[in-house]
C-alpha cells in the first residue's frame, strides 16, 4: 500500500517524500491522454491524487514549514481543472435529473444536449491544459525531495491528525445545527481528510484501522450523495423546468435528503465518537507498538 506509512521508512520525512513522489507520479501519468473520454477519466484521477496529497499535507502540516506553500500549489493545480470538472458534473447531474422527471420535460433535453456538446468540446481541446498541469505536477514532485519535517516520528503527524479530526467533529455539529447545504459540504471535506489520515496510518494496526477507513469512506460517500441531491435541485431550477415538474422533483429530493441526513448523523456519531485527545492517544500507542515491533 503506497499511500501509507511503512515500517521501512527511516522517519516521517522519508515517508512524506516517498508518498508524495508516488501520488504525484500517478497524477503526472494520468495527464498523458489523447481522447475526450480518456481525459474525463484522467481529470477525475488527477483530482483524486491531489486530494490525497492535500490529505497528506494536513497530516504533517503542523510539523512542515512548507505546508502552506505546497498546499496552495496543490489547490491552484486543482483549480486549473475546475472548469473541466464542473461541466462534466453538470452533465452527469442533469442526466440523473432526467431520470427523476417523468415524463421528460420539454425544457430538459435541449439543455442537456447543449451541456453535453460543451463538455465534449472542452475535453476535446484539453490536451494543452493537461500538459501544463503535468509540468506543474512534475515541478512539485521535483521539489518534494527537499521537504523536511521537524520531528522524526509520531510528533510529526499526530498534531495534524488531532486537528483534522477535531474539525470533522466541529463541522458535524455545525451541520446538525444549521442544516445548511454548505455546512454539510464542509463536513464532508473534513471527513474525507480523516479518511486519508486513517489510510496513511493503516499499518499501525491494520485490522482496527480497516474499520475506521471503511467507516470514514462510507460517511464521505453518503455526504457526497447528499450534496449531489442538493445540486440536482439547484440545477433543475436553472434549466427552466415547468413548475409542476419542479414540485414533483422537490418532493422526491427532500425525502431522500432527509433520509441521508439522518443516516449521516448516525454514522458520524459512531465515526467521531472519540474526543480528539482520546483518538490521538490510542493511535499514538498503536504507532509506538508498531515501530518497536519492527
Amino acid at each position: 500500500m503506497s499511500y501509507s506509512i511503512q515500517v521501512d521508512d527511516h522517519d516521517m520525512t522519508q515517508a512524506l517524500r516517498r508518498i508524495a513522489r508516488d501520488r504525484l507520479a500517478r497524477a503526472i501519468k494520468a495527464c498523458d491522454t489523447d481522447t475526450p473520454t480518456a481525459r474525463m477519466i484522467a481529470v477525475h484521477d488527477i483530482r483524486k491524487r491531489l486530494k490525497e496529497m492535500r490529505g497528506l499535507m494536513r497530516l504533517v502540516g503542523p510539523d512542515f514549514e512548507g505546508y502552506k506553500q505546497v498546499d496552495r500549489r496543490l489547490r491552484d493545480i486543482g483549480r486549473q481543472l475546475s472548469e473541466l470538472r464542473d461541466i462534466k458534473v453538470r452533465c452527469d447531474t442533469l442526466t440523473q435529473l432526467s431520470d427523476y422527471v417523468s415524463p421528460p420535460d420539454d425544457h430538459l433535453r435541449p439543455y442537456l444536449d447543449h451541456l453535453a456538446q460543451t463538455r465534449d468540446a472542452a475535453y476535446d481541446t484539453a490536451g494543452d491544459l493537461l500538459n501544463t498541469v503535468a509540468q506543474h505536477l512534475a515541478e512539485l514532485r521535483k521539489s518534494s525531495v527537499d521537504w523536511q519535517l521537524r520531528h522524526r516520528g509520531r510528533k510529526a503527524i499526530f498534531p495534524g491528525l488531532s486537528a483534522t479530526y477535531a474539525t470533522a467533529r466541529d463541522t458535524m455539529e455545525r451541520a446538525r445545527e444549521t442544516r445548511a447545504p454548505e455546512d454539510f459540504h464542509d463536513w464532508r471535506k473534513h471527513v474525507k481528510y480523516h479518511f486519508y489520515h486513517a489510510r496513511l496510518l493503516a499499518p499501525i494496526w491494520p485490522d482496527a484501522m480497516e474499520a475506521q477507513v471503511k467507516a470514514a469512506e462510507s460517511l464521505g460517500e453518503l455526504l457526497g450523495k447528499h450534496h449531489d441531491l442538493v445540486v440536482l435541485g439547484d440545477e433543475a431550477r436553472s434549466t427552466g423546468l415547468n413548475e409542476t415538474a419542479i414540485k414533483a422533483l422537490d418532493t422526491g429530493l427532500k425525502s431522500q435528503i432527509a433520509a441521508h441526513e439522518k443516516q449521516a448523523f448516525l454514522n458520524g456519531a459512531r465515526l467521531l465518537a472519540d474526543t480528539p485527545e482520546a483518538l490521538t492517544h490510542r493511535w499514538s500507542i498503536w504507532y509506538r507498538l508498531w515501530r518497536h515491533a519492527k
